[in-house]
């Protein structure tokens, strides 16, 4: 007879990770702890703190593939804070040491929020020979198109995506609304 028990726990939320952080015993934190706790800050908000943690784990010793996370999150919490340029610093840092997709990606979305539509193309454009999410990758692509008024090139990224996900929801969604404003014939398409 075969065991359907579920054993696994829920992934605490942010408020235990606080909790537990905050509470524990003695010696040092452990690395891990450090960054679940400087996220969890940054879920709820206290961003100051989650940004002291992130220098505090920028001295401490991470393992090389994940070194780039710490800039990433660090990058994620000037973006929730508004600070843009400071955003895009990070996510240029946590490039240096990812070859994947996800730190482009959030580069570009830092520059789109700067209203730097060239060079989130540019840096998606380069992505897009990164291993990861290229859909995802297209997906940003079409949203830097977009603004800059290039529907019939944001149609072409988003069907590529659709090619790679055919159930992307945020794909689909973006793609019909591209279609629609194509179908009204007023210049829309223009490269």
């Amino acid at each position: 007879m075969t065991d359907t028990t579920d054993n696994t726990q829920p992934e605490p939320g942010p408020a235990e990770i606080i909790a537990r952080f905050e509470r524990q015993g003695s010696g040092p934190p452990k690395t891990i702890a450090i960054f679940k706790y400087a996220d969890a800050l940054r879920q709820v908000r206290r961003y100051h703190e989650a940004l002291q943690n992130y220098e505090l784990l920028a001295t401490l010793p991470i393992p090389k593939g994940k070194a780039w996370l710490v800039p990433l999150f660090k990058g994620q919490t000037f973006f929730e804070m508004g600070r843009f340029a400071e955003a895009e610093q990070a996510f240029k840092d946590a490039g240096d040491d990812d070859p994947s997709t996800a730190s482009r990606v959030y580069l570009a979305t830092a520059l789109r929020a700067q209203e730097r539509f060239e060079a989130a193309i540019e840096v998606l454009t380069n992505a897009l020979d990164c291993e990861g999410d290229r859909d995802e990758v297209l997906l940003n692509l079409a949203l830097n198109r977009l603004s800059l008024g290039q529907w019939a090139a944001a149609q072409n990224n988003l069907e590529q995506a659709l090619a790679i996900t055919p159930d992307y929801p945020s794909a689909q969604t973006v793609l019909e609304d591209v279609r629609a404003a194509l179908a009204l014939g007023d210049g829309a398409g223009s490269p």
